[in-house]
């Protein structure tokens, strides 16, 4: 680790895989022409990126922030996905 508060190497990868895919979804939303497909692809791996993180944390036995509970609880249901 570079600085002492600095998430753990695997921890910040999966994070940073959350930042790149709400950017891929800010790019397609400013898109003029609208592909629902794409649409879709890109909110599942929203989704797939905010379940691992989630998953990395419930491991170490930390909590889940609010705000990934929520945006996963989002995402379950713009993708129509059951509730494991």
């Amino acid at each position: 680790m570079s600085a002492p508060d600095a998430l753990p190497p695997p921890l910040g990868a999966l994070f940073a895989a959350i930042l790149a895919a709400r950017t891929a979804q800010r790019r397609q939303s400013a898109q003029k022409v609208n592909d629902p497909s794409a649409q879709a692809a890109t909110r599942r791996e929203s989704l797939r990126a905010l379940e691992a993180y989630a998953d990395a944390l419930e491991q170490r036995c930390w909590p889940v922030p609010r705000q990934i509970q929520q945006d996963i609880r989002l995402h379950r249901a713009l993708c129509r996905l059951p509730r494991p």
